[in-house]
Formats: C-alpha cells, structure tokens, sequence
C-alpha cells in the first residue's frame, strides 16, 4: 500500500491546521509502517524534493498566491509523472490548486477526499471553482469529515453521505511539551488569578469582540491571556483599552510551541469564542482537552466546534455574540470545584477516547485496507 498526501502545502510552508494534520498522518503512516509521500506547494519558485526517512515530500514551484490558493503549474506536472506510483491518493480540502490537478490528470487510483471546510469566504472563487468541486466529490471513493456534525450540515456534502467516513483530528501528545519553568513563572505573574486563555489568529470569524466583553461581566480576580496575532489586532488592543480592561485582558502575541504549551498547562479554563461555521474543528480545543483543561466553547451552526467540545462532558457550550452567556459558563464551572474537576476529568477522558494521532491514524489505515479490498 502506497500512499500520497497531496494538499495545498507541508510544514514549514504555510504552517496551519491542515499543513497541520497532513503532517500528522504522513508521520502516524510512517510509524505504522505504510508507507505515504506528500505532494504541495513551496512557498517560493523553486522546485525541491526531500528525500527523507518518513518517504519523499514534493515541493512545487509557486507561482502566485491569491485567494487564500497557492497556484502553481508545476504541481500540475509533479502530479502527473508520479500519481501512478500511488494506490491512493489522499486529497486535503479546501485547496482548489489540487483538485484542478487532479481534475486534469484524472489518476486511475483511489481518491480520499478529506473535507476540513467548505469554502466560506472566497465566494467569487468558489463560483469559478464549484464545477472541478463537484468533479472532486463525484469521483471520490470516500469522503472523510472530521465531524458527524460537519457532515450532516455541510449543504456540498448532502448529496454524498454514503461516501462519507468520519475521522476526528486527532494530535500527537509528544508535541505538546511544556516547560516545567515557564509554567511556575506564568502562574507566579499570575498569582491568586483565575488564568483564562485563548488562542487563534485575530481574525474575523473568532468572536474576540464578545469574549473581551465577557471580561467585562466578571471580577478582578480574573485574568484573560490572548495568544496569537492577526488583522484586528489593533482594534481589539483599543477596546480593551476603551473598556478599561487592560489589567484583565493580556495580549501575548505570537509564541513559540513551547511556551504555547506551557501557557496551556498553566491556565485554568480555555475559552474559544468563534462566531462563524470557517471555525470547523477547532483543533486547539482539542489540545487544552489533552492538559485537562475544561473548555467553555460556542455553539456555531453547522459547524463540529461544540461536537469536539461536548457539553457538560468536556467542558459548557454557549451561543455565539453572547458576551452574557460566556460570562455565566465561565463563573459556574471556576466557581464550582466539583463540576471543575468533572469537566477537566471529562476533557482529558475525551482526548484519550477521540483525539490522538494513534487513534486517527488506525482509523485512516482501516479506511485505506476497505478501498483496496
């Protein structure tokens, strides 16, 4: 069995959560012993291939980045010397760079789509894209979501549900190290404070604005850290400013994983406030799930967001734009010791049974063994 992850990119290039999780399975393939390659874009025009333990990862010239796509004609050319080398191909979407190819190439192997998100925000690209989608789903043999909840609602999966298997993110608890240092320190900064955190770029679809408000409803011994930077940053650093609430709302910027992961440890409650269905997963929830943090999370329709964070199992869910209701979940879960620690049981409980890279990969293996049957 041969395997090519083939997606719009693979870290360092374009470090996201699906560069991500493309990592994750081609490392968990590896160590299962099956052996995949990764097929994406460099992040500049030049061509490289590395040849190394884990297999080959293809890197294909960039030609210009537009619309969220890394376009590039190479990748076209890579995909069609090498797609004969592959049992299957194993497709990340949204990247409409690589299902063209696909389109244009038409392997005779099977195809895994992998379906992280609709296409949300490119509306204009989408109308061009939405033929070759179609294509894309239609030639699929399977379909995999990361949610049961993202299936269902997924008005371009409706037509395809008895294709469709679920397969949950899941992480690699080896790359959540904290440092013991760092930790002590942040909750010595942070004395006698009940240490909210969130984490995500500041960006339109993560509801910052109504989770700074929630700060508002609660008391000085709360404090909410904020890692991560992005577009709105600006404007939120002035509402809080305007609110008053710069001694309770820190902004971390950017930081390394390990201190990322020792601001995940050392926290009390991890809040994720996102307001639109472009938040599909959340794959931080699930990482603050693995530190046994409680989360208080939104209900976002259609979206798995409150399907990875369950309600009253791993932590509360609340509706989104609802400053109040964050607040509230928020005070009944740190003001309530035992429901805290069945919560922060709970989390940990969930990770273990859902959401480990060993458990995703078993799972992508059984799927593979079903296609080549």
């Amino acid at each position: 069995m041969k395997i090519l992850q083939f997606g719009k990119a693979y870290p360092p290039v374009n470090l996201g959560g699906v560069e991500s999780t493309i990592q994750l399975i081609t490392e968990g393939l590896h160590e299962a012993n099956v052996t995949c390659d990764v097929l994406g874009v460099n992040d500049n025009r030049l061509y490289t291939l590395e040849d190394v333990k884990m297999g080959k990862i293809h890197r294909a010239s960039l030609l210009k980045k537009a619309f969220s796509t890394l376009f590039s004609f190479n990748l076209i050319s890579i995909l069609s010397k090498i797609h004969k080398e592959y049992d299957i191909i194993h497709i990340h979407h949204p990247d409409p760079m690589c299902a063209f190819a696909l389109w244009l190439i038409k392997p005779k192997c099977k195809i895994v789509v992998h379906w992280h998100s609709d296409i949300l925000k490119q509306k204009l690209l989408l109308k061009i894209y939405r033929p070759f989608q179609s294509w894309l789903l239609r030639r699929a043999d399977i379909i995999i979501a990361t949610s049961p909840t993202y299936a269902k609602f997924s008005g371009d999966l409706k037509l395809y549900q008895n294709k469709i298997e679920i397969v949950p993110i899941g992480i690699d608890m080896r790359q959540l190290e904290s440092d013991g240092p760092i930790v002590e320190n942040i909750r010595s900064k942070y004395k006698d404070k009940k240490i909210l955190l969130s984490i995500g770029r500041m960006t339109y679809y993560k509801g910052y604005d109504s989770l700074i408000d929630s700060i508002s409803y609660l008391s000085d011994e709360y404090v909410l850290l904020i890692i991560g930077d992005g577009e709105l940053k600006n404007d939120l650093e002035m509402k809080v400013e305007q609110l008053g609430l710069d001694k309770k709302v820190v902004f971390l910027g950017k930081v390394n994983d390990l201190e990322r992961n020792s601001y995940l440890k050392a926290c009390d409650l991890f809040v994720l406030s996102s307001i639109f269905k472009t938040e599909a997963f959340a794959i931080v929830q699930v990482e603050a799930m693995a530190f046994s943090k409680p989360i208080v999370s939104t209900i976002i329709p259609g979206s798995g967001v409150d399907w990875v964070n369950q309600n009253m199992l791993s932590g509360l869910t609340v509706p989104i734009n609802n400053p109040h209701a964050i607040a509230r979940a928020i005070q009944e879960i740190m003001e309530n010791e035992n429901l805290y620690l069945e919560l922060a049981t709970g989390a940990h409980r969930r990770f273990l049974d859902e959401f480990t890279q060993e458990i995703m990969i078993n799972r992508l293996i059984k799927i593979y063994n079903k296609l080549l049957k």
